[in-house]
């Protein structure tokens, strides 16, 4: 220990004698290690940390899915939920969940919250529950029983001002009275991300009346101690096959996935996530690249000491101790001011994440941080690096040959060709990390600009939306839904810099959506387990010129698609092309096929043959690259929906409005609230968050690493422009042209860059396929992009190159006359 601090203070007092040496080389490590702690921060905040629950990585989500519709994560019915339920012995648990919409009247302002249904034992199966009150009983899924709800801590506080006799008390939900058992902990998240679940109320599973097409259920489960996910997996196979046997008429084509519910959270993610930690892997290792080229560089000053040293019976093991002791000092001093870097960074970073309440938030984006564990990382990061870059400088010097170095007028000749073979090599490879990350970064920038300039099928801009959810209770009826909507669109519509106000259940980009299957008139009922099936959108008929869609063929939606008269439907170009390739769909005729239990966010579709009278343009609905899905439009005056998005047109900014608008909603029912207030723009940027996240971050990356590599191939040629500064003023005594000499040099150097960028180009067509999941519109091996990188990056390598060449052009050649 005592010798660890003699070293230690050593390395403290040579860098306290080169203070402009160790300044830069602390600086070049704090970036790399900076880098990796920052993104490592965001590994171990969201994939590494366990979800907040007892023994999380046992809670699983179980799926059904639909090849027809593509569908991989599809939701159950109540009725298959009952029989997995029943039927499995792979589960502790099995629960039911489903999002709902609530207003919360009859106390202070009515509010809308986003609400849960679950079965009895959710909670318990989650291992949370209520911090006041209690959590459901299995007793309160039976049909009858009195309606109880549990509230989240956020609405307690903010609607009850937290009322701790509120327990026990009935509150309104969708005007019908609910007893408040429970209050749920401040920090309960099922999701991680915004909305929360504010009102939690329980099922009442009726058996007899239960249906196998209301597929409306996210199944949660608890593994069984020993068992595997595998095992469950196989298991959940043979009992859907038993199903399929005992009820035919189920889709015999869907399937079940079991997945574990923390990697479904982060499945989006994952692509992003690895990119970036190989990203700033490169960063790391061209900073140590750099800064073993500044020690082989010192270590020609240190030369006569470490001889000294061994002629006094240092041997060698002990030599190259000392050495990585400083290397390792020095780098634990980059790794404190890493971390720093880092701390700024994750600040930054946090302003660019999807924003609250849009696609694409990072769950459990609060634990994103520095803690025990980043702090432990980038120590061992930090130890890491000092290695990598301490190791060939320390074995260089310890072989030295005493004589050479202690005779009187030698000058360092550490690495003679050996030195200047390792240092060349270390330029070659800076050389090769930068080309990979900078085609890594100019692939995502194309595909990212690619996504920006392709058609959405509508115009975004200027476009305020906000949801509206009517309650059944308070509008029991189709005419009145009609009725409220027709009332609020014409005054949203006469507002004072409003161009059009229209509405839609689903949102184009939102995520949501609907499918229904059809029949088309005049052919035959598809056999089981196929289906003409599409997804449906409820409109006013104003919506396309609202939206800005084309209507590509027949006519577009009108005020006289009434309710008494004929049914009618728009479909996209996606669909025609799908089920009418070789002819004409309008005039066809189809009848949708709803479930006969109506789900809160269906509309009440119109009966029997509907005629499709126009065909719209596709529409982007969610990412980019996927498949267009083929779309109904129905007009809400034959198809009444309680939930709908106003979708209003603005001269200007199209937020401006969102009070006026929302005022005349309470105009017309004091009792009826509206939400989810965003522009077109947020859900569009919304929808390119990760990509827009993950290009941003190794555009970065990919500038600091080609700064590093300019720095070090600036440093290299320079270190060699000293050492051959004799050689240099013999050339030019003997005849030469000081451009014959700035031509050696920077040939010198462009020829360790043209090694480099040849095997950059191999290793990023190696590489870069791991980018294919986040690009739109390029490959990953792009040839254009590869050659516009190499050019830039030889072009940065002839400019650190000249300015050493430059210098030499400068060299005395009387003074080297005279040292010969």
């Amino acid at each position: 220990m005592e010798t660890l601090w003699n070293d230690l203070r050593y390395g403290w007092r040579m860098m306290r004698r080169s203070p402009g040496f160790a300044a830069v080389a602390v600086l070049t490590l704090a970036i790399g290690i900076g880098a990796n702690a920052a993104i490592f921060s965001i590994v171990n905040g969201v994939v590494l940390r366990p979800l907040p629950f007892p023994d999380s990585s046992r809670i699983v989500t179980i799926w059904e899915t639909d090849a027809n519709r593509n569908v991989v994560r599809g939701t159950a019915s109540p009725a298959e939920f009952l029989d997995w339920r029943d039927m499995n012995h792979a589960f502790v648990e099995l629960s039911g969940w489903r999002s709902l919409l609530f207003t919360i009247t009859g106390s202070g302002e009515a509010e809308q919250v986003h609400g849960s249904q679950v079965s009895g034992n959710f909670f318990r199966m989650l291992g949370a529950g209520p911090t006041i009150g209690r959590a459901f009983s299995s007793e309160e899924e039976q049909p009858g029983h009195e309606r109880v709800a549990v509230l989240s801590y956020a609405l307690w506080q903010r609607h009850f001002s937290g009322d701790a006799n509120i327990i026990g008390t009935s509150i309104l939900l969708d005007e019908k009275p609910y007893t408040v058992i429970g209050i749920l902990p401040p920090s309960f998240s099922l999701f991680g991300v915004s909305p929360e679940y504010d009102v939690w109320i329980p099922f009442a599973f009726n058996r007899a009346q239960l249906n196998r097409e209301d597929h409306e259920l996210v199944i949660f489960g608890r593994l069984r101690p020993g068992i595997l996910l595998s095992q469950s997996q196989a298991e959940m196979e043979t009992i859907t096959a038993q199903l399929k046997k005992q009820y035919p008429g189920i889709d015999q084509e869907n399937g079940v996935r079991v997945s574990g519910f923390h990697n479904e959270l982060i499945k989006s993610l994952r692509p992003s996530i690895n990119i970036l930690l190989m990203a700033v892997g490169l960063v790391l290792l061209i900073a140590c690249a750099n800064v073993a080229n500044l020690m082989l560089a010192r270590a020609a000053s240190r030369e006569r000491e470490i001889a000294v040293r061994a002629s006094l019976g240092a041997g060698r093991r002990r030599i190259v101790r000392q050495l990585l002791t400083e290397s390792a000092f020095m780098a634990l001093i980059g790794g404190a001011f890493g971390i720093i870097l880092a701390y700024v960074g994750i600040h930054v970073l946090r302003g660019a994440l999807p924003p609250a309440g849009g696609r694409g938030q990072i769950p459990h984006a609060e634990w994103i941080g520095i803690d025990g564990a980043v702090l432990c990382f980038t120590v061992l990061v930090s130890l890491f690096a000092g290695i990598v870059f301490g190791l060939a400088p320390a074995i260089q010097v310890s072989r030295l040959e005493l004589f050479e170095s202690l005779k009187e007028g030698g000058r360092g000749s550490t690495g003679g060709r050996r030195g200047r073979f390792i240092q060349s090599s270390l330029v070659v490879s800076e050389i090769a990390f930068s080309l990979m990350l900078l085609v890594g970064a100019g692939v995502l920038i194309r595909s990212f600009f690619l996504i920006l300039s392709d058609s959405l099928g509508f115009d975004p801009s200027n476009v305020l939306t906000m949801q509206i959810f009517l309650s059944e209770p308070h509008y029991p009826k189709a005419p009145q839904v009609i009725n409220f909507y027709q009332q609020v669109i014409e005054h949203a519509g006469a507002l004072p810099g409003v161009k059009s106000a229209s509405a839609v259940n689903f949102l184009p980009l939102a995520g949501w959506s609907g499918f229904c299957d059809f029949d088309i008139a005049g052919r035959a009922t598809p056999t089981p387990g196929e289906h003409f099936t599409g997804q449906y959108r409820v409109a006013d008929w104003r919506y396309f010129q609202t939206m800005g869609i084309s209507v590509k063929e027949g006519r577009d939606l009108v005020a006289s698609d009434a309710p008494n008269t004929q049914g009618v439907a728009l479909i996209n170009q996606a669909l025609a092309r799908r089920y009418w390739p070789n002819q004409d769909p309008v005039g066809q005729q189809i009848r949708l096929r709803f479930p006969d239990t109506r789900l809160p966010w269906e509309p009440e579709p119109r009966e029997g043959w509907l005629t499709i009278v126009g065909i719209a343009g596709d529409v982007r609905e969610r990412e980019w690259g996927e498949q267009k899905v083929g779309q109904i439009y129905l007009p809400y005056t034959q198809n009444a929906s309680r939930i709908m998005h106003l979708v209003v047109r603005s001269e200007g900014d199209p937020t401006q409005l969102a009070s006026a608008v929302q005022g005349v909603v309470k105009s017309i029912d004091p009792n009826q609230p509206a939400t989810e207030v965003r522009s077109m723009q947020e859900y569009l940027t919304s929808s390119v968050s990760h990509r827009r996240l993950s290009m941003l971050l190794l555009a970065l990356f990919a500038a600091v690493a080609t700064l590093l590599a300019a720095v070090g191939i600036y440093g290299v040629m320079a270190y060699a422009v000293t050492q051959r500064s004799h050689e240099i003023g013999i050339r030019l005594a003997l005849g030469a042209e000081p451009v014959d000499v700035l031509r050696m040099v920077v040939g010198d150097g462009m020829r360790l860059a043209g090694v480099g960028l040849l095997i950059g180009m191999g290793a990023s067509y190696a590489a870069v396929h791991y980018l294919a999941s986040q690009l739109y519109g390029v490959k990953a091996k792009d040839p254009i992009t590869v050659a516009c990188v190499a050019a830039g990056l030889a072009l940065v390598a002839v400019s650190a190159c000249y300015f050493p060449a430059r210098r030499a052009t400068k060299v005395d050649p009387l003074v080297a006359l005279r040292y010969e």
